[in-house]
């Protein structure tokens, strides 16, 4: 493990040292400073932490949207796909021998300790930097947490350590004692955070409520975790999955307590707010994103989603599983796979919009929709991109939307591709914290008020209040190779149609133990009408009901998923030769 200790120039400091404290924009990373220079003013601990914000997810600098609205793609899973299968899915990784390789890399851990090493020498009152040492702790768990959901057990350090250190070679701690200690973290990190209201920095900033939100998060995924991989190589023997649900769920009942700066994006628009709330500049005034990423393009930061979200692809494309989760405007299950049979292509995705649950329509593209109407002119979609290939290419049929703006300088064809685009990045929204509770809720076997959870995500769209119903089609979206009850089915529905493209799809499937949705199994695409590709070459395989079935070269038999060794990720291979108390991953 001596390799992965990493320490960075002091040279870095001024990068930090002359940073705004007010956005976080792209923070250049600080592991080794001056401890007789430093550590002496509640802006010494304010600038040292923003070296930790580029570690959450926003829009790439440069490259496509990976992210934010392509994740669930890039990173694999049933409902999103690019244009080759995902080797996690696919059960087609190979061990992994160094740590250049994989996330098994300690440099941001340390980073975070050196902080806690060092924060007591500062001169001014501890009220004045107590909101840095929430920052601190939340990011400690943050790090942790990427660890945990990659390799379950691993080693947790308390202090920062050098290449000499004896803890260097220490053996994994247990899971549950680690996520424990990254609660702990949490709930330091709620004790010192700021509220929203109060944070210099605003909602570029950490506050209490993103600290409540991601601890909601943490403690369901490993109640999750916990229940679903018992009696498995992955489960923790004794561990208590409810209580953890009901750590999530006194976190989230915390954060939607009228005292916080929290709500949903709404401008009574039910047919557009959804889409509008991801393609804001300014998230400053939309009190459901908690933390957002603000971009500057005279600084040099800026990405290029509107590009990609509306002229380009990079590759992703939703498929019919996700499809399959929107309901009917009436609040009933859809029967998709009847429809294709006589309705087909662009016919077959207006039809679904003018059918189905209106966030449907604000997450892909319906054919005489504007992509764009800025000084490049005025683009109307009129059918996906399945004659592209590589940054164009659609291979499904289901092209993303979700954030575009037509409005936007960015947008367009007659756009050469650049970093220029600003639109603002939601790193945590409140909508999470509502799915978060309803489902802890119903984990726990309790009465799970909808009206101020899920029912408020539904009213934002016009769509009717949750209702637990049965689904004769689940089976084609919903297969998780065991039973749950219709109420908790319902809700996990709700989570995959509100949080679609967000990345959190690879999470769930991994934390529910639902390998069955891929296994054996390829995503598809919408019914293909070929008279609308008459004199236009495109490369297309339908399966027995017509839909497009964009991998069945690749992956004939379906996903090659191994339930016996793909939930972890391997430990490189010169980690164990380094550090004989190691345990290697099951099936590795």
């Amino acid at each position: 493990m001596k390799r992965n200790i990493i320490l960075l120039p002091l040279c870095l400091l001024c990068a930090i040292l002359i940073s705004s404290c007010d956005d976080y924009l792209e923070k250049k990373p600080l592991t080794q400073i001056g401890n007789d220079d430093y550590w002496k003013a509640t802006s010494d601990l304010a600038n040292y932490t923003l070296q930790f914000y580029p570690s959450l997810p926003a829009f790439e600098v440069v490259g496509s949207y990976t992210g934010l609205i392509g994740w669930d793609g890039t990173r694999g899973s049933d409902t999103q796909i690019t244009g080759v299968p995902s080797t996690v899915w696919n059960g087609s990784r190979s061990p992994v021998t160094s740590t250049s390789d994989k996330e098994w890399n300690w440099t941001k851990i340390r980073s975070v300790n050196v902080f806690f090493d060092n924060y007591w020498k500062c001169k001014d009152p501890f009220d004045s930097y107590k909101h840095y040492v929430g920052e601190a702790h939340f990011f400690k768990a943050w790090f942790y947490f990427e660890k945990v959901r990659a390799y379950g057990d691993v080693p947790w350090f308390s202090k920062a350590l050098d290449t000499s250190s004896e803890e260097l070679y220490k053996a994994r701690d247990s899971r549950v004692l680690v996520v424990d200690s990254i609660l702990w973290n949490l709930d330091k990190a709620i004790e010192y955070l700021n509220p929203l209201k109060s944070v210099d920095g605003g909602s570029n900033r950490l506050s209490k409520e993103v600290a409540l939100l991601f601890k909601s998060r943490v403690a369901l995924y490993e109640g999750s975790w916990q229940k679903y991989h018992k009696g498995t190589a992955f489960g923790t023997s004794g561990a208590d999955p409810d209580k953890y649900f009901r750590l999530a769920v006194e976190a989230a009942e915390e954060l939607m307590d009228s005292q916080y700066s929290t709500g949903l994006y709404s401008t009574n628009s039910p047919s557009e707010d959804y889409c509008k709330m991801f393609s804001l500049t300014d998230q400053t005034s939309n009190k459901e994103a908690l933390l957002w990423k603000r971009y500057d393009k005279g600084l040099g930061m800026g990405h290029s989603f509107q590009i990609y979200v509306s002229d380009r692809t990079a590759g992703n494309s939703l498929t019919m599983e996700q499809i399959h989760h929107y309901l009917k405007k009436n609040g009933e299950p859809y029967d998709y796979i009847s429809v294709g049979k006589t309705v087909k292509g662009g016919d077959f995705l207006t039809k679904i919009a003018e059918d189905c649950d209106p966030r449907l329509s604000q997450t892909i593209w319906i054919p005489d929709m504007v992509m764009w109407d800025n000084g490049y002119g005025k683009g109307i979609f009129t059918k996906p991109f399945l004659n592209q290939s590589g940054e164009y290419l659609n291979n499904t049929g289901f092209q993303i939307k979700k954030g575009n703006d037509p409005k936007d300088p960015q947008a367009g064809s007659g756009v050469s591709w650049n970093t220029n685009c600003v639109t603002g990045a939601i790193v945590f929204r409140y909508a999470e914290a509502l799915l978060n509770y309803a489902e802890a809720k119903c984990e726990l076997g309790e009465v799970v008020d909808y009206d101020k959870s899920v029912n408020l995500l539904r009213r934002r769209v016009g769509m009717p209040d949750f209702k637990v119903q049965s689904d004769i089609n689940r089976s084609l979206y919903a297969d998780y190779g065991y039973a749950i009850s219709d109420e908790l089915y319902e809700i996990r529905r709700e989570r995959t149609v509100e949080l679609g493209c967000e990345g959190f799809r690879y999470d769930d499937i991994m934390r529910w133990a639902a390998h069955s949705l891929l296994k054996g199994k390829r995503p598809k695409g919408y019914p293909l009408d070929l008279s609308e590709w008459e004199g236009v070459k495109i490369n297309y395989k339908v399966d027995e009901n017509g839909l497009l079935d964009p991998y069945i070269g690749q992956i004939p038999n379906g996903y090659g998923f191994d339930p016996e060794r793909d939930y972890l990720e391997c430990i490189p291979i010169n980690e164990i030769t380094l550090n004989p108390q190691l345990i290697q991953n099951p099936g590795w």
